[in-house]
């Protein structure tokens, strides 16, 4: 755990900005010497979690009969504050590759559980190496001036350990070599699950941007240089060649005075330059668009830049496959799919807490399913004709809705257009 909280600690720092061109040093020139940090790590995260979560995530019912319950589950959801902790979640797996939620019972009936988001960097989760890789038990620690408090959570006990927190070195704040060594408290889990649940941005517990470190300090580099080439370039070194300056002269005065007259020595022709060369800041801005560009592409991050290249034209579906939306619309499926298979978990812990209490009767985790919210409205022409084209095929209008991506929510879209339904299709 101690080399995962080092790799987070370093993507997080990372991603606020405090990156290795922070360190730069040179042999020659150093008196001109610009460090550029363009945070191009916040910009994925930035996307990646505005484009994961454009509203927030709520239960859909998957059997008909069953959609008031999943109704009153969703409120509460909204009520848990689940739906806002979902997006610290979010920013946190997109920024370190993963993150932890924690989740109890509540005395209020009308909010009978709560969520909270945890610091990955204190909390973990371990797992069986069994197939399935069932959870063993999950830990959240808090240390306060080297004192050391562990809650470890298993599905039957919870024990509470105390020892002593030792200070390693780190980027900004340090880390800390933990030793537990005694039990201050034991009691029964009442909620017969773990009630720490962990996230993943993908199957291998990658930050959103980790994959591309490289590149974006390639880019932090070319801008600085690019900086320093102007700095270099309005700094540029003067030659005089035969010139003969009053003798109180000095380069300081020189270089104040902006404009000089010269007198010759004998037949020897006085000569005055400025050694300076441009750096090209055309070419400069094609490889730093390039870099900018690979580096998008890799994350699944549209981009402009993308925009003409290839087969594909500007207009249509094409612009939206050749952009990069499509490859983000995979991407966020993906992590979609790994949110709800760690989201399976909190749906068993709140349906076992609302069962217990009376609030919610008769509903299981095959009930519902966990639905994200993409904009209905983009490309909504050739969503309409896919409809219509998988209609006429002969589908269920629940599968048309769902496979051509025209309802986040066929079963209560299908209910309410019931009506208009039979009067274009028929029954």
């Amino acid at each position: 755990h101690l080399q995962n909280v080092m790799d987070e600690d370093y993507l997080y720092w990372y991603s606020r900005g405090l990156q290795p061109i922070l360190n730069r040093t040179k042999e020659r020139n150093d008196f001109i010497l610009n460090k550029v940090v363009e945070n191009n790590a916040q910009r994925i995260i930035d996307f990646k979690n505005g484009y994961f979560l454009q509203e927030s995530a709520f239960y859909v019912s998957r059997k008909a009969g069953k959609k008031s319950k999943v109704d009153k589950l969703n409120e509460y959801l909204y009520r848990s504050g689940k739906q806002t902790a979902d997006n610290v979640v979010a920013d946190w797996f997109h920024r370190v590759g993963k993150a932890d939620l924690f989740v109890e019972s509540n005395p209020d009936k009308e909010i009978p559980f709560k969520a909270y988001a945890l610091n990955p960097r204190s909390a973990f989760v371990v797992y069986s190496l069994k197939p399935g890789n069932r959870p063993l038990f999950g830990v959240n620690m808090v240390i306060n001036d080297q004192i050391l408090s562990v809650d470890v959570y298993t599905e039957q006990r919870i024990f509470k350990l105390g020892g002593r927190a030792v200070a390693k070195t780190a980027i900004i704040y340090p880390t800390y070599d933990c030793t537990a060594s005694s039990i201050e408290g034991e009691w029964r889990n009442a909620l017969g699950n773990i009630p720490i649940i962990e996230y993943r941005y993908n199957s291998v517990n990658m930050g959103a941007f980790e994959s591309v470190i490289y590149l974006l300090n390639a880019i932090n580099d070319v801008q600085s240089n690019r900086v320093d080439g102007i700095a270099q370039f309005i700094q540029s070194i003067a030659i005089a060649v035969n010139c003969e300056f009053p003798e109180d002269t000095t380069a300081n005065k020189i270089k104040q005075a902006g404009l000089i007259a010269l007198r010759s020595i004998g037949e020897n022709k006085a000569d005055f330059k400025i050694l300076s060369e441009e750096l090209d800041q055309q070419q400069t801005q094609t490889l730093a668009d390039n870099l900018y560009d690979r580096a998008m592409e890799i994350c699944a991050v549209p981009t402009s830049a993308r925009q003409g290249r290839g087969t594909y034209d500007s207009t249509g579906q094409a612009a939206i496959f050749n952009n990069g939306w499509e490859q983000a619309a995979s991407c966020a499926r993906n992590t979609e799919d790994l949110f709800r298979q760690s989201n399976r978990y909190f749906d068993e812990i709140i349906l076992s807490i609302l069962t217990t209490k009376g609030l919610i009767k008769d509903l299981s985790v095959v009930d519902f399913e966990l639905n994200f919210v993409r904009n209905e409205t983009a490309n909504v022409q050739s969503k309409a004709q896919a409809f219509q084209t998988m209609m006429a095929a002969g589908l269920h209008p629940e599968l048309a809705l769902k496979k051509s991506g025209l309802s986040n929510d066929p079963v209560a879209d299908l209910k309410m257009s019931e009506k208009y339904m039979k009067m274009i299709w028929g029954d």
